[in-house]
């Protein structure tokens, strides 16, 4: 608050009143000369007295604006230091949001740097994969092929021997042919 002048009227104009009461006690002896003299100087101070009266009623008008500023001021003041601390826990509150993402983005990157490492490794595993899958195709499709071979060479033989029976059952009696063929590994019943 603003410290008002202490100017205490009652005071100011007990002292001129009793200046001007001195002053008339002392005008009964005086000349008229000095009573009007007196009596202007009576009229100048209490010109005096009222213009001062009218600066001082003027200055607490204007103490009083000045006060009022001041607490609008103030009030003003104190909303916008509540507005900065808001918006300073806001700003708090999107750096850790912020920080948090940066967070998790090194994570995701980090992750599918793993994950695209391990997708190459296991590009490489499957063609080797398919490389050792084609030789065991090859490799099955050759011992395939010798299989039907030693297959097809089997049945002729079956043939041949076949034939070779039939003819030599016509030349050869059955005991003759039993105990050859026993002698071969068959057996009969």
């Amino acid at each position: 608050m603003v410290n008002k002048p202490t100017f205490n009227l009652n005071q100011h104009f007990m002292r001129y009143f009793i200046f001007i009461l001195s002053f008339i006690s002392i005008s009964s002896c005086v000349s008229t000369k000095k009573y009007k003299q007196l009596e202007l100087s009576y009229t100048r101070v209490q010109n005096d007295l009222e213009q001062s009266k009218a600066e001082v009623a003027e200055h607490t008008k204007h103490n009083h604006a000045l006060e009022q500023k001041l607490t609008t001021a103030y009030h003003e003041n104190q909303l916008k230091d509540q507005k900065m601390a808001s918006m300073q826990k806001e700003d708090l509150q999107k750096d850790l949001t912020i920080k948090s993402m940066e967070d998790n983005l090194s994570f995701v990157k980090t992750t599918n740097a793993e994950l695209s490492k391990r997708m190459d490794d296991l590009s490489v595993f499957n063609k080797v994969n398919v490389e050792i899958m084609k030789k065991l195709l090859e490799e099955a499709e050759s011992q395939h092929l010798k299989v039907l071979n030693l297959s097809l060479a089997l049945q002729k033989q079956d043939s041949l021997n076949i034939q070779l029976v039939k003819r030599s059952k016509k030349n050869i009696s059955d005991q003759k042919l039993k105990k050859s063929l026993e002698k071969l590994g068959f057996v009969f019943y």
